[in-house]
C-alpha cells in the first residue's frame, strides 16, 4: 500500500493549517506461521522551518507462529495457539504545546510605555515576545514492544506485552537561563527526554459446558512506569532534594511531615514569648505553636521553607489500571458483571485551604467538615489525628502541600452488573418476535478505596465536585 495525503483546514484563524506526506505498508506472511509487516511515514508539518518540515517515521513488526509448526500438532488439543511478536517504531508530533510557527521570533503589543512626573506621558508598545527556535523539529518517540500469545483448550486466551518508549526533543521552555541574560520571555527548545515502560496483559476465557450453561471471563492489566532522563532545571535546583530529572512526570513534591508539635517543643522566652527549643528547625511560613505539623529539614539548613520539598513517591495518573468481569449464563438467564480499579495513584487533599481546613473561612463547601472533631486539641493531643490545631483564619505552615496531606487514591469500582431474562421462543413465535429479553442493570453500585472522604475517582483535592452517580435501569430488548 502506498498513500499521499495532503490536509489543508481553516477554522477562520489568520493561516491555514496544513499537512502533506506519504504513508506506506508492505506486509507478508509465509505458511501461515512468519509474519512480518513494515511501515512508514513521510510526513511534513507547517510547523517548522524549510529544510525541517518532513520527518521519515519507520516501523517494523515481526510474529512467530510457533502452535502452526508440524512437531507441535500432536499438542494442538492443549496448547491451542502459541505466538511470539516484537515491533519497533518511530511516530512524531508536531503538535507542540499548542504554538505554531516557533520557528519564527514574535512581537508583543500590550500595554504601553509612560513616563513623565505622574506618568501622564504614553506610548503603545512594541516589545520582542517569543524567541525564535531556529532549530525546531518534531518530537519522536521510539517505541519497543515484545509479547506473547498463548491459548490452551480453545476456551483460554493470554496474552502479555512488555514495551517500552523512549521520548526525545521534547519541546519545553528553558529554566536554566538567568534573567540577566535580557529574555523577556525565556526562550524554548528541544530539549526534554523521558523513558516509559510497563507490561500489558489480558485474559479471555470461554467455555459452554453444555447446551444449557455458559461461562466467560475476562480480565486486563496495564503497568507503566516512566522517568524523566533529562530536562531543563533551575541551576539552583540541580543535585538537590528538590531536582525533577530522574522522576516520574508530574510526581508530586512537597514536605515531609514528621508529626504535630508538642508542648515540650517550645520554651518561653524572657518577653514570655512561646518560641522553639534551640535545635528545632525553624519554620518559615507562619508562626507555629503546639499541635501544629512538624516538617524535616531535608537540606540541614536549620529553616524549614520551600527548599525542603522533596519527591514524595507518586503521581496522580495511575500507574496501574486494571479491570475485570464475568458473564453467565444459564438456560434462559444471564448475568454479566464489571469491575474497574486503578492504583500507585495518589493526591495531595485540601487543595484550597481556606476551603478544608475548618475555621480558615466562615463558609465551607459541603459536608466536608464532618469529621472536625478528629483534630489536635490540648485536651486531645494524639498525633494520629486527621486535622492538626485550627485556627481562624488560613494557617500557611498546616496548609503545605507535605505527607500529613497525602493520599492514596487507588480504588476498585463495581462498573456494572446486568441480570437479564430471554423468553422461551415458543412464548413468543407466535407474536412475530424472534427473541425478546428483560432486563435489569445498575451501575457505579459499589466502590472499594481505603479513602473514604469523598469518590477518589473525582478529579478534586477537596470533594468539592458533584460525585459520580449510582444508576438503576430495566428495559426489554425486542428483535423481529
Amino acid at each position: 500500500m502506498l498513500l499521499y495525503n495532503q490536509r489543508d483546514y481553516d477554522d477562520g484563524s489568520a493561516v491555514p493549517f496544513r499537512r502533506m506526506g506519504y504513508a506506506g505498508r508492505v506486509s507478508y506472511t509465509y505458511d501461515n506461521r512468519y509474519i512480518g509487516e513494515f511501515n512508514f511515514g513521510y510526513n511534513g508539518s507547517e510547523n517548522f522551518a524549510k529544510g525541517r518540515r518532513f520527518g521519515f517515521f519507520p516501523s517494523v513488526a515481526v510474529g512467530y507462529l510457533m502452535s502452526e509448526e508440524h512437531f507441535m500438532q500432536q499438542f494442538k488439543h492443549v496448547l491451542s495457539k502459541l505466538k511470539f511478536r516484537a515491533s519497533w517504531g518511530l511516530t512524531g508530533n508536531d503538535q507542540l504545546n499548542g504554538r505554531r510557527f516557533a520557528y519564527l521570533a514574535t512581537i508583543d503589543t500590550d500595554g504601553s510605555y509612560r513616563w513623565g512626573i505622574n506618568n501622564d506621558y504614553n506610548r503603545s508598545s512594541r516589545f520582542e515576545g517569543e524567541v525564535a527556535v531556529n532549530n525546531l523539529t518534531w518530537e519522536t518517540v521510539e517505541k519497543l514492544n515484545i509479547g506473547m500469545e498463548l491459548g490452551l483448550w480453545s476456551v483460554l486466551d493470554f496474552q502479555i506485552d512488555w514495551f517500552k518508549e523512549q521520548r526525545r526533543d521534547i519541546f519545553m521552555q528553558r529554566l536554566n537561563i538567568p534573567s540577566a541574560a535580557g529574555f523577556r520571555r525565556t526562550p524554548w527548545a528541544n530539549f526534554g527526554k523521558v523513558d516509559n515502560k510497563g507490561i500489558d496483559m489480558s485474559l479471555v476465557y470461554s467455555h459452554s459446558i453444555n447446551k444449557d450453561m455458559f461461562i466467560g471471563f475476562r480480565g486486563t492489566f496495564t503497568y507503566s512506569h516512566n522517568k524523566i532522563i533529562e530536562q531543563d532545571e533551575p541551576a539552583g535546583r540541580i543535585g538537590t532534594n528538590r531536582q525533577r530529572t530522574g522522576h516520574r512526570v508530574n510526581e508530586l513534591f512537597g514536605l515531609v511531615a514528621e508529626g504535630l508539635f508538642t508542648e515540650d517543643d517550645f520554651t518561653t522566652d524572657e518577653q514570655g514569648k512561646q518560641v522553639l527549643k534551640e535545635g528545632i528547625p525553624d519554620h518559615t511560613f507562619s508562626s507555629v505553636r503546639p499541635g501544629d505539623i512538624r516538617y524535616k529539614d531535608l537540606n540541614g539548613d536549620g529553616a524549614v521553607n520551600s527548599m525542603d520539598e522533596t519527591a514524595l513517591g507518586g503521581t496522580l495518573d495511575p500507574e496501574i489500571v486494571y479491570g475485570f468481569g464475568a458473564n453467565v449464563s444459564y438456560k434462559n438467564i444471564d448475568v454479566n458483571i464489571f469491575f474497574q480499579g486503578n492504583a500507585r495513584t495518589k493526591r495531595f487533599i485540601g487543595g484550597v485551604s481556606s476551603f478544608f481546613l475548618p475555621g480558615s473561612q466562615m463558609g465551607a463547601m459541603g459536608n466536608i467538615f464532618t469529621n472536625y472533631d478528629d483534630r489536635w486539641t490540648k485536651e486531645n493531643p494524639r498525633q494520629d489525628v486527621f486535622y492538626p490545631r485550627l485556627t481562624y483564619g488560613v494557617n500557611q505552615n498546616n496548609s503545605q502541600a507535605s505527607t500529613w496531606w497525602l493520599r492514596d487514591m487507588s480504588m476498585l469500582r463495581l462498573r456494572d452488573i446486568e441480570i437479564g431474562y430471554s423468553f422461551p421462543k415458543k412464548w413468543i413465535e407466535h407474536v412475530g418476535l424472534s427473541n425478546c429479553r428483560f432486563y435489569l442493570k445498575g451501575s457505579n453500585l459499589l466502590n472499594f478505596s481505603n479513602f473514604k472522604l469523598w469518590d477518589p475517582e473525582l478529579d478534586t483535592s477537596n470533594g468539592a465536585r458533584y460525585p459520580i452517580m449510582k444508576s438503576f435501569s430495566f428495559g426489554l430488548d425486542i428483535n423481529f
